[in-house]
């Protein structure tokens, strides 16, 4: 689990299931912290967008390269299935398990027809940011493919141009999903206190 930092709650509608947790948010906030988290500590079964976009992936191309594969592979399925299929196989999937687990969290949420196919099963939209600075060193930190050659400055134009995309439930458009949450948790300090205040305002 990677170590960084914690949270306050910035805004709370607590009307819905916390059966259900979809969980979106900016690059390097600690949205698969989170889910870590709510997995090992709380028996929720774990399921990835882009796990299932991978798998797809590999049925239609044969390969799980980011550009041009995922990428088409994700648009397809959103432009043939809706902007909430995704969300709905993860759910799907869950079905087969649902005995064994607390709830289901659903982790990749980056298109508003994902956020509503989460508030129409009943869940909890919660949405993970921070300091941009503080993101940025947290990707850093991981060296993951060509993140770690990427200067602040293109950090925040490539964030600035997929989190706003465009207005239609297919496409990315992180800023407007965070406008939608129930749940907005602020992940600049420690680790067990974002921990802590997730629990708490989850309600688990």
């Amino acid at each position: 689990m990677r170590n960084y930092a914690s949270t306050k709650i910035a805004k709370s509608s607590m009307t819905t299931s916390n059966k259900i947790i979809g969980i979106a948010g900016t690059f390097g906030s600690g949205k698969d912290t989170l889910a870590d988290y709510l997995v090992k500590e709380h028996n929720y079964f774990h399921v990835s967008t882009g796990d299932l976009v991978r798998k797809e992936s590999l049925k239609r191309h044969n390969s799980i390269e980011r550009n041009p594969y995922l990428q088409e592979t994700a648009e397809y399925l959103r432009q043939t299935y809706g902007g909430g299929v995704l969300v709905e196989r993860a759910f799907h999937e869950f079905e087969k398990y649902k005995n064994a687990y607390k709830g289901v969290v659903i982790t990749g949420i980056r298109s508003f027809g994902e956020a509503k196919a989460i508030k129409s099963l009943g869940g909890i939209l919660v949405y993970v940011d921070a300091d941009i600075e503080k993101r940025y060193k947290r990707v850093q930190n991981r060296k993951r493919d060509k993140e770690a050659k990427v200067t602040l400055a293109q950090f925040r134009e490539n964030e600035q141009k997929e989190n706003s995309g465009g207005s239609n439930d297919t496409e990315f458009n992180i800023y407007r999903i965070k406008d939608a949450a129930d749940i907005v948790l602020q992940n600049d300090s420690d680790l067990q206190s974002f921990f802590d205040s997730a629990a708490a305002i989850l309600k688990i």
